[in-house]
């Protein structure tokens, strides 16, 4: 703090009520939940980047809770009752998020999930298929309707190649990643919450006393409360915790007349997911075919997953159409051994929201939403 002149911190740096770690979904839903009830709190989110560093900003706009054989999948890891509670968790996410944005600040679009089965995958199908009426049984139970039906008699109307059924899930649909940010960040910063971009956390250490030091590149500031809600980057400033960042690759076409398919589409356990955007195809994914190269924080690309993609999109989701890839980027997600979120106090007034598992969008706010709770009760 030595450069900051006694104006600088008396107005804008030194001591908050609460510091929120990580401006995305997480962390902003988070801050905006405290100050609603606690308005004269004074809150503070440090982000290191020029914009959220992570996936916020940088997903595929799928506001989805999962797949049938991503469940069936996952049921084969994860007990029954926690498999049906975080879908549960995502749903509520979902509509926790809509309730605080509204659906036309995020670019909200009802056009459900579909999950596409190649001909070779058959098999795959086949149990998918069978599983439906028992999955459906079960959401009845945890968001109170059912939710996937069979749709292979609409494979044709989307012009693919090589794709034999689908599976339709009429509660999922698409947002406007880009939208939905800059109206979540509008909202904080009309709440008189700071956002400090550039501000990179190092380390926090509660200083035995009641307050937490919070260690930044521009000094040391304190804080009554902190909330890490780095996700993937969580375990730079917390070693002991099981998540782990993981790179997810995407492209984007350049505009193509007569756009079919249009909708949400997932491949392969959601390994693969692509949809329509502004007559463009977002398709991304990969991640399976070299898991040990994607366990990591370093944004950028591969020939191998790039070179994957394209080549399905080429000849099994626009087959026979002239079209050109306009941009590539990757996002870093948080994963762990378990699907589940942890929501925990790491050391006294230190919480972490962490390991959302690829689905932010789906359990972001709602997350935030209990981290408020648990940091600033009512």
């Amino acid at each position: 703090m030595k450069t900051f002149s006694y104006w600088e911190r008396k107005h804008f740096w030194g001591f908050w009520d609460f510091i929120i770690i990580g401006s995305g979904i997480t962390g902003l839903a988070t801050a905006i939940n405290i100050k609603k009830r606690n308005k004269n709190a004074k809150i503070a989110v440090f982000e290191k980047g020029v914009l959220p560093t992570g996936a916020s900003t940088k997903n595929a706009g799928f506001a989805c809770f999962g797949s049938v054989s991503e469940i069936l999948d996952d049921l084969e890891n994860q007990s029954e009752k926690s498999v049906f509670d975080l879908i549960q968790r995502r749903y509520k996410g979902l509509h926790e998020l809509r309730h605080l944005l509204g659906d036309d600040h995020m670019g909200y679009e009802a056009c459900g999930g579909f999950e596409i089965f190649m001909k070779s995958e058959a098999e795959s199908y086949e149990q998918c298929l069978g599983s439906l009426s028992y999955i459906n049984a079960e959401l009845v139970e945890v968001i109170g309707k059912q939710a996937f039906w069979d749709s292979s008699h609409r494979v044709e109307e989307f012009g693919f190649a090589d794709v034999d059924h689908m599976i339709i899930n009429r509660e999922e649909g698409v947002i406007d990643t880009g939208l939905m940010m800059k109206n979540l960040l509008n909202l904080a910063k009309s709440l008189e919450i700071e956002i400090w971009n550039g501000v990179e956390v190092k380390n926090i250490q509660n200083s035995g006393t009641e307050l937490v030091e919070i260690e930044t590149q521009m000094g040391k500031a304190t804080c009554n409360k902190t909330v890490v809600a780095t996700n993937g980057f969580a375990r730079s400033l917390l070693q002991d915790l099981d998540v782990s960042p993981c790179r997810a690759q995407v492209l984007l076409s350049k505009p193509i007349k007569n756009l079919q398919p249009k909708g949400a589409f997932h491949h392969h356990k959601g390994y693969n997911y692509f949809r329509h955007i502004d007559d463009r195809i977002l398709f991304g994914g990969g991640r399976h075919i070299n898991k040990e190269s994607e366990t990591t924080d370093d944004f950028g690309t591969t020939s191998e997953i790039q070179d994957y993609l394209e080549k399905i999109l080429r000849t099994v989701i626009l087959p026979d159409r002239d079209l050109e890839i306009e941009m590539s980027w990757s996002g870093i997600m948080g994963m762990g051994k378990s699907k589940e979120v942890i929501l925990k106090e790491v050391m006294p007034n230190v919480l972490c929201a962490v390991r959302l598992g690829g689905m932010g969008i789906a359990i972001g706010a709602q997350l935030g939403k209990e981290a408020a709770n648990l940091v600033s009760p009512q």
